[in-house]
């Protein structure tokens, strides 16, 4: 990006301590920091020097995120007296309606969304998670994958004496974008600085979306969302406030007494299962529900199948839970077209899975005994992968609808 590329985007946004870090076109392999001040831009240019960088304040940092969080408590003084204060990174691509294959060969660039999904792994390095429970010998049986246990400090806790293990974990969308001031300026940093991510492999990749595929995806993204004239940003129909998520495992055989009471315990009315029982040869996922018109008991809790609705893509399973005298209607979505470790051949069918369940929970929200909050159970065969891409999908469809502008970094957060 050049200088003047720099502040047209700087300016656009119209603030002063909007900011970015972006590679010198006249020193490569070094950066520069541009930062409205004052209605114009200033640029400082951050040196390289042993593997250490510094903008001349005598301050060496390891990496740019702690160049930028120095810079951002410690604000620099230009010659003329103006203060150089980073408040908001200039980042995120905006949501827009895409007319060419090029693009999307853009986004999928160093610059796009290849270089913001590279700059994530800086983020691994900062957490200070910990999964102490699911290593216990009492819990490892618990975990389909030895290496995907949930954090404890978002794990679902079971109330019940004997063990309160289940590998589940909280996802807060309400809180995604509200964290606290240090992860806040870590996370801010690395919007900042998404350049640093320019390597040879990703600059050499070939483009991710075909022109075929680009055309088709868009083409459904109008067909299942109408676009707003008015500021061009992709509104839902449905809205359901107040949303949170569960992200588990698929169950296993000896869990699913576990999942039904973790899914009565934090009052869920609708589950999306995003694989299949068995994949490629393989258990992917145990059947804890009952087949249509029976019956089945878990941990004390009835279930009964209702009904099951076949769409092209995705199963609707119409399910009532009972506890004692309490009797609850939940929805379960199927869907058995996602691959594992792999995508949706087209985007109609997922576009339509979160738009039809997100129509349900709107509905229950609505209903005399709804839930105190609306909570969506998702779940895979890890619980990581395509549990993961769901929910921020659909976080993010929600986000494009309010603001039209997204950033992964937070949703990562």
């Amino acid at each position: 990006m050049s200088a003047k590329e720099a502040e047209n985007l700087i300016m656009e946004k119209g603030k002063n301590g909007s900011f970015l870090v972006r590679e010198s076109q006249a020193h490569p392999g070094e950066f520069v920091l541009s930062v409205c001040v004052r209605g114009r831009v200033s640029h400082v240019m951050i040196r390289k020097h042993h593997d250490k960088y510094d903008v001349g304040s005598g301050e060496q940092f390891d990496d740019l995120v702690g160049l930028i969080e120095h810079c951002r408590a410690f604000p620099l003084t230009e010659s003329s007296g103006d203060v150089l204060r980073l408040l908001q990174p200039v980042s995120g691509v905006r949501a827009r309606p895409l007319q060419e294959v090029n693009d999307y060969q853009k986004l999928d660039s160093s610059t796009g969304f290849d270089g913001e999904f590279q700059s994530l792994k800086m983020l691994d390095e900062r957490h200070v998670f910990t999964n102490f429970e699911g290593i216990k010998p009492e819990n490892t049986t618990k975990n389909r994958y030895r290496n995907v246990l949930p954090y404890d400090q978002t794990r679902v806790v079971l109330r019940r004496p004997h063990s309160d293990y289940i590998n589940a974990s909280y996802v807060r969308a309400a809180t995604l974008s509200q964290c606290s001031s240090s992860v806040q300026s870590s996370t801010d940093s690395l919007h900042s600085v998404r350049s640093l991510m320019l390597n040879s492999e990703s600059k050499t990749a070939p483009p991710l979306v075909t022109k075929s595929l680009s055309d088709e995806a868009l083409r459904e993204v109008k067909r299942t969302f109408r676009l707003d004239k008015l500021n061009g940003n992709l509104c839902r129909e449905v809205t359901v406030k107040d949303k949170a998520y569960i992200a588990a495992q698929g169950c296993l055989s000896h869990t699913k007494d576990d999942f039904w009471r973790m899914i009565w315990q934090e009052d869920v009315r609708v589950i999306a299962m995003i694989t299949n029982e068995v994949e490629n040869g393989k258990k992917k996922c145990e059947r804890y529900w009952p087949l249509a018109g029976q019956e089945e008991k878990f941990d004390g809790l009835t279930v009964r199948n209702v009904s099951e609705t076949p769409y092209e893509e995705y199963l609707v399973r119409e399910l009532l839970v009972t506890d004692g005298g309490a009797t609850r209607a939940l929805c379960q979505y199927h869907f058995t077209a996602w691959p594992d470790h792999g995508t949706p051949g087209e985007p109609a069918g997922v576009l339509a899975l979160i738009e039809d369940v997100n129509r349900t929970m709107a509905h229950n929200a609505q209903d005399i005994d709804a839930p105190e909050q609306n909570i969506l159970c998702v779940h895979c065969s890890a619980g990581v992968g395509r549990t993961g891409t769901f929910i921020v999908l659909d976080i993010l469809i929600d986000k494009i609808k309010t603001s039209g502008e997204i950033y992964c970094q937070l949703l990562y957060e």
